[in-house]
């Protein structure tokens, strides 16, 4: 599953980002977009772009053509 399938509340664990620019990655594993760290869907914007994401005690909103490529396994 990928992040961009999750709604909203929902909670998991990344799992792999796939097919990324190489220094969009490194920024987001800066903000602790690591494998195997949890994050929330928090909201959506009216057109469903951007998303709003908690990861590691930060919220952050991203385009939705981005958490596309985030694989995620959701936390039951």
């Amino acid at each position: 599953m990928f992040l961009s399938e999750l709604k909203v509340g929902q909670r998991a664990n990344i799992v792999h980002m796939h097919d990324m620019d190489p220094v969009m990655r490194k920024k987001l594993l800066n903000l602790g977009f690591l494998p195997k760290a949890q994050i929330e869907l928090l909201r959506l914007a009216p057109m469903g772009d951007p998303v709003a994401i908690r990861c590691a005690n930060s919220s952050i909103a991203l385009r939705k053509s981005l958490v596309s490529k985030i694989k995620v396994e959701l936390i039951a």
